[in-house]
């Protein structure tokens, strides 16, 4: 894979702004005994837009390491790879679906290879410590993703209104999601990164960043009232939280408070709750 940098084109990367918080579901802290949150979500503006997200295995007695594991490794990697990324998400020509391939698989074996190792110093097996992950990179001209396991990855796009005579063209939020459910072969099963983990297992792709103003990735817990179960409807509430966070007036404490709310947290499973979010202004037409 080419390593050279290519001339970059659109909006500036710099535009971006980022935010994530995981937090601990009812269901963990009222059992006995309480457990801490399994997930963990963290993102990154700079030098390049980007957002990973685990979920630790409840089944898994260290998952919540696992799962912060995977966040700092996958954010040191992307830090580490940009000129690979410049060259892959930057310049004007798509990379071939075998170049997008090899990176799909380079990023999931250094997310196994992360746990794997972590787990050995823990003097434990890497099942203990195994997680789902999303991540999403933003480039100039285009976003790779990568779903390893259950969870959503949403965007957000300004799709024009119809104009109407005498007014303004305008823009409207439209939010769709990434990547298939995430299931495993059976019901109430998902696959994730541990020892196990098969290239045939990993989700990912390329979207083009026009006209794009929001990237969401969310734990399960977090898209039970997010995301409708076959992922064809998205709550509009992701799009406030992007407008709050590109007018910089989105803290962390308001969506700990929305998790917890009443409204949240009535007929959901009370598993952790995770998010990470990019948000940007529209694009000038």
């Amino acid at each position: 894979m080419p390593v050279e940098s290519s001339p970059t084109h659109g909006a500036s990367l710099s535009a971006w702004s980022v935010m994530s918080v995981a937090t601990a579901g009812l269901a963990h802290l009222e059992g006995s005994p309480p457990l801490p949150c399994q997930d963990a979500a963290g993102g990154a503006a700079t030098p390049r837009p980007a957002l990973v997200l685990a979920d630790g295995a409840g089944s898994s007695p260290d998952s919540g390491l696992g799962a912060r594991v995977l966040i700092a490794a996958m954010l040191r990697l992307v830090d580490t790879l940009e000129a690979q990324l410049a060259w892959l998400l930057d310049g004007r020509d798509e990379p071939s679906p075998e170049v997008l391939r090899q990176f799909a698989e380079l990023l999931s074996r250094h997310a196994r290879g992360s746990l794997v190792d972590r787990a050995a110093e823990q003097h434990r097996a890497a099942r203990d410590l195994r997680c789902t992950l999303l991540l999403a990179l933003v480039g100039h001209e285009r976003l790779l993703w990568l779903k390893i396991g259950d969870g959503e990855i949403v965007l957000e796009r300004a799709a024009p209104l119809a104009e109407r005579a005498g007014e303004e063209p305008g823009l409207a939020p439209h939010l769709f999601t990434l990547g298939e459910r995430g299931k495993g072969e059976f019901a109430n099963q998902t696959c994730f990164v541990d020892e196990r983990l098969d290239v045939t297992q990993v989700q990912y792709g390329c979207e083009s960043t026009v006209a794009l103003t929001g990237i969401a990735l969310m734990s399960d817990g977090a898209a039970e009232k997010l995301v409708s179960l076959d992922g064809e409807q998205v709550s509009g509430q992701l799009s406030y939280w992007f407008d709050d966070l590109r007018q910089g007036r989105l803290r962390q404490r308001q969506l700990v408070r929305r998790f917890y709310s009443e409204e949240f947290c009535r007929g959901t499973s009370g598993d952790d709750r995770s998010i990470a979010l990019l948000a940007r202004e529209p694009e000038a037409r």
